[in-house]
């Protein structure tokens, strides 16, 4: 672990300098760390930095989406060490999505920060921060934020290595290589405990009533809320109440996470009353779709109400140059499989495996669930992006098909989420301002229904938050089938899950966290990732055969949480391995 108590002068100064307004420090470039702790406005600016340890799920895995390690997608990449995940070469000397580091140094951070921002002097002058008062608000909602950003990096490391060791205090080297692992169960306990000051200190909103100096200026935006404390709460106790932290099925931990989730869910205009509501569910249309709630438009602005909790917003166009097809002048290097394009059911609900569901195999897209046209790009679709227009030719020998290119789709389909058409890198740059969600409103109404199901079983409240999401992807008719039992319902909303969050990191933790690889029945469908060989007639149809796998895949029960990296363990004459690691 590197907690470090010394902060190099170059690295505070890139930090504090990239803040907003808020943050004017005048530096001479001799800035020790005791200098920042002497001044206020160099001491929110430490804080500010801990949210550059957030995750940004694009691409972050050598070139790789995270979803290429699930059954969501493909990396054509022979050399991307996601495959390590699938192969089962992964291990303590080779740890792939290794995030010990960052995530520990984002605790240091904000450790440092409650530790010693209780002792920083109120100065202040007339262009920074104003008065005593609005100081001390500040100052308060920033260890708000801190309690919040530490329980996000313990989360991050709790869903991945189970228990860790924890501190709320920044150690010394030799501290820290003293330091045992927690169990699962203090770590939870830990994180809600620190969300639950959060909620306490932060606004419901900024930018909105009440006014209160030093919590609600618009300028703040983007922060950490009470709402973000409240749905990174029910995310946690969600997975403390899963299969795979929750042998025993304690119940109360079920009715815990469904409570919570509901408390997220209540804060809409028609629960507060209030005029200007903090969160809800953008209807798709003509004009907005699931790739809009990622970016910025006339239509939804930044940090709009579907965004509970995101990273900042940048300007670039690399998503669209790794993922969009080849024809396009990209790389196409998440490709989704099969296994999820039929997770997609009709646009009535029904399954395509159901007989009266109007499923035709030679016309697969047709009457689907609107959202896989969002989210998947098939044969046949127009598409343009990079100031180029065409039709999308996966079949065999179409542009864009297998062998077209080293690293064209080996599924079949490309990655359409996340895809801005107005995106351009060859000749000139056309940037997209994206931003990655880290909580979406959405996910509340799903973690919702799976908590209640479970706890009270498939009652109305139930169905009502499963058709929450159906009526804003425009189902018709929207309900669900009457009269499911526990266990059918379960699998409803697991597998609404999957489409609604689909490549958003969900998917990959949820077949953990629910230990679905136990299922023999489900096993096989999850480690046999199947592809879609599209063949072209004389007559212009085509023939899909979507029994094609191309890549069996390997588990083990050991892989349910991940290895501790052999360097870690080096370090520490404490840390304990995961078992069978």
């Amino acid at each position: 672990m590197r907690l470090i108590n010394k902060i190099l002068v170059f690295v505070m100064l890139g930090s504090l300098l990239s803040c907003n307004s808020m943050l004017e420090p005048q530096l001479d470039g001799t800035l020790s760390e005791d200098g920042i702790w002497k001044n206020n406005v160099r001491a929110f600016g430490f804080l500010n930095n801990a949210y550059n340890n957030l995750p940004n799920g694009y691409n972050r895995i050598s070139g790789a989406m995270l979803a290429a390690a699930s059954d969501e997608a493909v990396c054509p990449d022979p050399l991307s060490a996601i495959h390590g995940f699938n192969n089962g070469s992964w291990g303590p000397f080779n740890v792939i999505d290794n995030v010990w580091d960052k995530n520990y140094e984002g605790i240091r951070k904000a450790n440092t920060f409650l530790q010693k921002i209780d002792d920083v002097p109120l100065l202040r002058s007339s262009n920074e921060l104003g008065t005593d008062e609005t100081i001390l608000r500040t100052r308060e909602r920033m260890k708000g934020e801190a309690r919040f950003l530490r329980a996000y990096f313990y989360f991050e490391l709790l869903k991945r290595y189970g228990g860790v060791p924890l501190t709320d205090k920044p150690l010394t080297a030799d501290e820290a290589a003293v330091l045992p692992r927690a169990s699962a169960d203090s770590c939870f306990k830990f994180i809600i405990a620190d969300c639950d000051s959060a909620d306490a200190r932060l606004p419901r909103k900024y930018g909105v009533e009440p006014v209160l100096v030093g919590y609600n200026e618009a300028k703040e935006i983007g922060r950490a809320t009470s709402g973000a404390a409240k749905a990174l709460k029910a995310r946690v106790l969600l997975y403390w109440a899963s299969p795979l932290f929750n042998p025993s099925n304690d119940v109360e931990r079920w009715k815990k996470a469904s409570a919570a989730a509901k408390e997220v869910l209540d804060l809409t205009i028609a629960k507060t009353g209030i005029g200007d509501k903090v969160y809800g569910l953008n209807r798709f249309t003509s004009t907005v779709n699931m790739t809009d709630l990622f970016t910025t438009n006339s239509v939804l602005p930044q940090y709009h109400s579907e965004i509970v909790f995101c990273t900042q917003y940048s300007s670039n166009s690399t998503v669209e140059e790794q993922n969009a097809p080849i024809s396009f002048g990209a790389k196409g290097m998440t490709n989704p499989t099969q296994n999820l394009v039929e997770a997609f059911p009709m646009s009535n609900g029904k399954s395509i495996t159901d007989p009266t569901s109007g499923y035709n195999p030679n016309k697969p897209f047709d009457g689907r669930d609107p959202r896989l046209a969002m989210t998947v790009l098939a044969n046949g679709v127009s598409f343009g992006i990079n100031d180029k227009n065409g039709v999308l030719e996966t079949f065999e020998g179409g542009k864009d098909a297998t062998g077209a290119y080293p690293t064209a789709t080996q599924t079949g389909y490309y990655l359409k989420k996340f895809l801005l058409p107005y995106a351009v890198w060859d000749g000139r740059s056309v940037n997209v301002t994206r931003t990655w969600i880290l909580i979406r409103f959405a996910e509340m109404y799903l973690n919702y229904a799976e908590a209640r199901n479970e706890a009270y079983g498939p009652d109305a409240e139930v169905y009502a938050a499963m058709k929450a999401l159906r009526v804003r992807a425009g189902f018709r008719p929207s309900d669900i089938q009457a009269g499911l039992t526990k266990e059918q319902m379960r699998e409803v909303i697991q597998n609404e899950r999957r489409i609604e969050l689909a490549f958003e990191e969900h998917r990959f933790f949820d077949l953990r966290r629910w230990k679905l690889f136990d299922d023999p029945a489900k096993r096989d469908n999850l480690l046999k990732i199947r592809a879609a060989k599209i063949t072209k007639q004389p007559d212009g149809t085509f023939v899909y055969d979507t029994q094609q796998i191309v890549h069996e895949r390997q588990f083990s029960t050991k892989m349910y949480l991940y290895p501790i990296a052999e360097s870690e363990l080096l370090k520490s004459r404490a840390l304990k391995q995961n078992p069978e690691w």
